[in-house]
Parts: C-alpha cells; sequence; structure tokens
C-alpha cells in the first residue's frame, strides 16, 4: 500500500510530526512570557503594597523561600533566592495556562481572549495555595500579607498572563503553517505523485 504514494506517505507523518512538536515548543514559549509577565506583575504589586504600608518586600521574598521549602538547603535564605523561586514557578505556572488556554482555544470552543480563563485559573491557585497547600507547608507566609493583598497578585498575574497570550495569539496564524487533514495529504501526494 506505502508503495502506490510513491514512498511520499511517511513524509507526510514526518510533517504531521513537525508540526506537532514546532506547536508544543511555540505553546512552551508562550507560556515562559505569560509566567515571565505574571511574576512580574506579582512582584510589582508587592513592591507598591510595601511603599503604601511600610512593609518589607524582602521579608515576603524570603518567605516564598521557606514556603518552597528551599530555606532548609539554604539556611541564610536571601531575598534574591525567593525572587528566583518565585520566577521559577511563574514560569511553570505560565506554561501549565499556556497549554490550557491552546486546548480550549482549539477545542470547538469559541473563547474570543484569554481574560477570563486565566484571572479564574489564578483565583483558583490561590484558594488552593492559601487554603489548602500553605496552611500545611507554610502557615506562616499566609500571614505575611493579607487575603485580598495576595489574591489581587494573583489577579494581577492572570491580566498580565492573558495579555502575554493574547498579544502572542495575535501573531500565531501568521506564523504557523496550515494544520495537515487528511485531505491536504491526499492532495499533496497527488500534487508530489
Amino acid at each position: 500500500m506505502l508503495g502506490s504514494y510513491g514512498g511520499k506517505f511517511p513524509k507526510a507523518f514526518e510533517e504531521i510530526a513537525d508540526n506537532k512538536i514546532t506547536a508544543v515548543l511555540e505553546t512552551i514559549r508562550h507560556g515562559v512570557i505569560a509566567g515571565v509577565a505574571g511574576g512580574v506583575a506579582e512582584i510589582a504589586w508587592v513592591i507598591l503594597y510595601a511603599g503604601a504600608t511600610g512593609a518589607n518586600p524582602a521579608t515576603l521574598a524570603r518567605g516564598v523561600t521557606t514556603a518552597a521549602g528551599m530555606s532548609a538547603l539554604v539556611p541564610a535564605a536571601s531575598a534574591a533566592l525567593g525572587v528566583t523561586v518565585h520566577m521559577t514557578l511563574a514560569v511553570a505556572l505560565g506554561i501549565a495556562l499556556s497549554f490550557g488556554w491552546r486546548a480550549l482555544s482549539s477545542h470547538r470552543m469559541e473563547m474570543p481572549s484569554p481574560f477570563p480563563f486565566t484571572v479564574a485559573a489564578l483565583v483558583s491557585v490561590w484558594a488552593v495555595n492559601f487554603f489548602v497547600v500553605l496552611p500545611v507547608i507554610s502557615p506562616a507566609f499566609i500571614h505575611l500579607a493579607p487575603y485580598p493583598v495576595s489574591l489581587m497578585s494573583k489577579v494581577l498575574f492572570g491580566l498580565a498572563a492573558a495579555e502575554a497570550l493574547r498579544r502572542q495569539d495575535a501573531t500565531v496564524p501568521k506564523a504557523q503553517p496550515k494544520p495537515l487533514t487528511s485531505r491536504t495529504i491526499r492532495l499533496r501526494f497527488r500534487k508530489e505523485g
């Protein structure tokens, strides 16, 4: 059967695999950018909050190190390590958001904007963190900032990540090749054969 296509059938599968790999890498790239945008928005919010209230943002950064379990490895945890841990987690969250957004926006769900998705996802992350995870692993972290301040931090992350995803989604149709369907594969075989 493969011979009737003149050996071009495997080439079509290579193109499909290349398209999938390209889509995954593009989704990861979008997620990294969204995560950095969200992480920076949170840092800016904490600095603004600290400036308005006289709090020390380094205390919160060191709290991130402790909550992540890194203080056991680095007892004299610096604020810089806390920011590094925060940004690493932000990038991981951005990648997860990017994959989630890609799945939602490509499977028959006409969602014109990533804003509702990312904000809802980040509010959910906040709720799980502050009511389930942190009370167990780092109860002291919960009291470093009031709940409304920490919630606003996550909302701002969601808004920044959504804007990053929206801007990148606007460029995708120009950069991505058309998806291969069984019809386009048959047409290519006919043209090449």
